[in-house]
């Protein structure tokens, strides 16, 4: 091997000097001028070795640490002198090194004298010239290992620091205390929801029993309707057959009739009323159910808030502290490392010295055991030759005793020097074994730092199973409360549909009362009129009657008065002056008569004509009435018409709310009455010949607010669907 690494072996076996025995018998007196000034510059550079090596040692590793390193093996022909000249130009060179890379290993330098291990055996036996002994191994001083040793161990694994068990508990603490949070939210909102869902049901209860009471009160006012109906045609029947007993005893009946139907009718509307308090009452129930139902979506969203921005907190915390650790374990790591690759790096080039002092050995009696071999072959060949010639025994046993004395000095040398390694052997065994020692605490030291960096690891997974636990809480009640949100979206849908048909039912019933009001109006108005018609006949007939007694009277006066004055004549003729005076008299007085009754004539025929105009205005205006009450029954009938269809939608919607809770009976009256509104609206379409597109504005598929108030999401948007709000 070359010489190029020579500065690197210098810095790392510093005062440890390698010789050659066959050099030191060639020029003894070179090799001890030489061992002196060695000597001198160790002494001198020793304890600056020493106080470097201290100060560098707890220095970080720096990656050209083994940029120079090479293992020299000195060839033991090469005098002391290119040896001493080798070690201080490479010293020198290692130092301007030591000062590039920014480490330097920390072993304690040892300047003690090398040991010298001079052996002399003189073999008479092979003349050749045996090999020089190598050199004796560095030797290992013994403040490299009592540096390592002594170096404590308590700053390198230290306890795992106290904010750490700190936030683990603050952490377990946040955890629970998130959890019970999240336990008393939902226990919040599960109180609110019963308590919305008593109210709602109570509502419910409460107007299905209106329904019932309103039923009942629809079927009286039916059968007293159908009894009106009976009691007039019975009415009619006998004024056709002028049985005006009977007539008049039918009358008195239909009066109480009339009376009872009216109670019946107005029980009817105070069902109705009572049934629209009760449909608002429970509409506000929903209400309030949709807005329990609201505030529990808010609060879980909050919470889910809330709990993202702790999780996030914690984390944040976590990893600060983490990465605070981490550091701290980064550094108690790096000064471990450097620590034990100096010791492995220690121990490695003890081992080298341990192999190169057992190469060494073996390099010493490599030579004496070839002779050794040589002796053993020549024995067996003088022991053959002994076999063969038995003459020459005496002879040969000469040769085989000086050969064995020759093989016992052989086999002496060799154990004298293997003697003498083997202290320096076993002090570098013990060395060894103590840098073992030291290599197996370091270990230990490596697993407690490993142990650390799981309690750091463990922490931060803790807090990350945390963060994930909150998250999944606030994953968890953002759910729940979209969840809720689009039920109260779903809801309010329906309940816009809802009320849109409220809306419509109580539009169409004010437009049915106004409607009745005025056909009410309109027909007292024709009882009016004719009764004043009748009455104007009655006049009319007077006035013709005296028109026509008053023409008599003129005819009779224009018939007397000339018979008068043919009287008249008479007596004159007669000289009966007093007769002549008194049928003049009468024939005037006819006259006069005749221009008061033409007067009177004339008057009541002004009269008549002016009676006849009224009666004709009279006639007309109760035509146009008639006219009004028509188009307006038409208009009644088209709303009762429309309150029929939405009845009979509303009682099929609350027919499938009675299905969906199981309600039988329920469903199968309120079915009935759909039937029956039906059957009644046809009736009524088929009288006035009303038409499909004058309802198209009226909705057909309605919802029952107790439906809308069960359902869960997935029915609500199937409901929805099907219902194409």
């Amino acid at each position: 091997m070359n010489m190029e690494g020579g500065g690197d072996m210098d810095s790392l076996f510093e005062g440890m000097v390698l010789f050659n025995p066959a050099g030191q018998i060639e020029e003894p007196a070179g090799k001890e001028k030489e061992e002196e000034n060695q000597q001198l510059n160790q002494s001198d550079d020793a304890p600056a070795a020493a106080s470097s090596s201290s100060a560098l040692c707890s220095q970080p590793l720096d990656e050209n640490i083994f940029s120079d390193l090479t293992l020299v093996v000195v060839d033991p022909i090469q005098n002391d002198h290119d040896l001493l000249q080798s070690q201080s130009s490479s010293s020198h060179q290692h130092q301007r090194r030591r000062k590039r890379s920014g480490l330097r290993i920390g072993y304690g330098r040892d300047r003690d004298t090398t040991v010298d291990v001079d052996v002399d055996v003189d073999l008479d036996v092979d003349p050749s010239p045996s090999p020089p002994p190598p050199p004796p191994p560095p030797h290992i001083p013994d403040s490299l290992v009592s540096t390592v040793t002594q170096q404590p161990s308590s700053d390198v694994a230290p306890a795992v620091s106290v904010s750490a068990t700190e936030l683990k508990n603050e952490s377990r603490d946040a955890s629970h205390d998130e959890e019970e949070t999240f336990r008393k939210i939902r226990e919040t909102i599960h109180e609110k929801l019963s308590h919305a869902r008593q109210l709602l049901n109570s509502a419910s209860s409460a107007r299905k029993d209106a329904i019932r009471s309103r039923r009942k009160a629809f079927q009286n006012a039916n059968l007293a309707s159908l009894k009106y109906m009976e009691l007039e045609n019975q009415l009619e029947q006998a004024c056709e057959a002028e049985d005006f007993e009977t007539a008049e005893m039918v009358s008195q009946h239909l009066s109480a009739s009339e009376k009872d139907k009216q109670i019946c009718t107005e029980s009817l509307r105070q069902a109705d009323a009572f049934i629209d308090a009760l449909d608002l009452k429970l509409q506000h129930a929903l209400d309030s159910h949709i807005a329990a139902e609201e505030e529990s979506a808010t609060l879980l969203h909050h919470y889910a808030t809330n709990a993202v921005n702790n999780a996030d907190s914690a984390m944040k915390k976590a990893t600060s502290l983490h990465s605070k650790e981490i550091e701290q374990w980064f550094s108690s790591s790096e000064a471990l490392e450097v620590k034990k690759m100096e010791l492995e790096i220690e121990s490695h080039f003890i081992s080298e010295a341990h192999t190169e002092l057992n190469n060494n050995i073996e390099h010493s009696i490599e030579d004496d055991k070839k002779e050794k071999e040589i002796l053993c072959k020549r024995k067996s060949v003088l022991m053959d030759e002994l076999e063969k010639l038995l003459a020459l025994v005496k002879q040969k046993e000469k040769e085989i005793a000086d050969n064995d004395s020759d093989l016992k000095a052989v086999e002496h040398k060799i154990n004298n020097v293997v003697s003498g390694f083997e202290e320096i052997q076993s002090t570098i065994e013990v060395k060894y074994g103590k840098l073992q020692s030291v290599l197996a605490q370091v270990k230990l030291e490596t697993e407690t730092l490993s142990l650390k960096k799981d309690k750091i690891d463990n922490l931060l997974v803790q807090e990350e199973r945390m963060g994930a636990k909150l998250r999944e809480f606030a994953r968890v009640s953002e759910e729940e409360a979209k969840g809720y949100r689009e039920i109260v979206k779903l809801r309010r849908s329906l309940m816009s549909s809802i009320l849109k048909s409220g809306e419509d039912k109580l539009r169409l019933t004010n437009n049915e009362e106004k409607l009745s009001g005025e056909v009410k109006l309109f027909q007292q108005e024709v009882s009016a009129a004719r009764g004043s018609l009748q009455e104007l006949s009655s006049r009319k007939s007077s006035i013709q009657q005296d028109i026509a007694s008053f023409k008599q009277r003129i005819i009779f006066i224009d018939k007397r008065v000339p018979e008068l004055e043919a009287e008249k004549k008479v007596a004159t003729a007669a000289r009966n002056f007093k007769e002549a005076a008194r049928i003049a008299s009468e024939a005037k007085s006819l006259c006069v008569e005749k221009e008061n009754i033409q007067m009177g004539m004339d008057t009541a025929t002004s009269n008549l004509q002016k009676l006849e105009e009224e009666i004709k205005g009279t006639l007309d205006k109760l035509q146009e009435t008639e006219g009004m009450i028509l188009l307006k029954e038409k208009e009644l009938a088209m709303a009762r018409y429309q309150k029929l269809l939405l009845t009979a939608a509303t009682a099929r919607a609350e027919k499938a709310a009675a299905q969906e809770m199981g309600d039988v009976e329920e469903a199968n009256l309120l079915l009935a009455e759909a039937e029956a509104a039906d059957c009644e609206a046809e009736r009524i379409r088929s009288t006035y010949n009303f038409k499909a597109e004058d309802i198209s504005n009226l909705r057909k598929d309605l919802i029952s607010m107790d439906l809308v108030s069960i359902l869960d999401k997935k029915q609500l948007e199937k409901l929805v669907v099907t219902s194409s709000i």
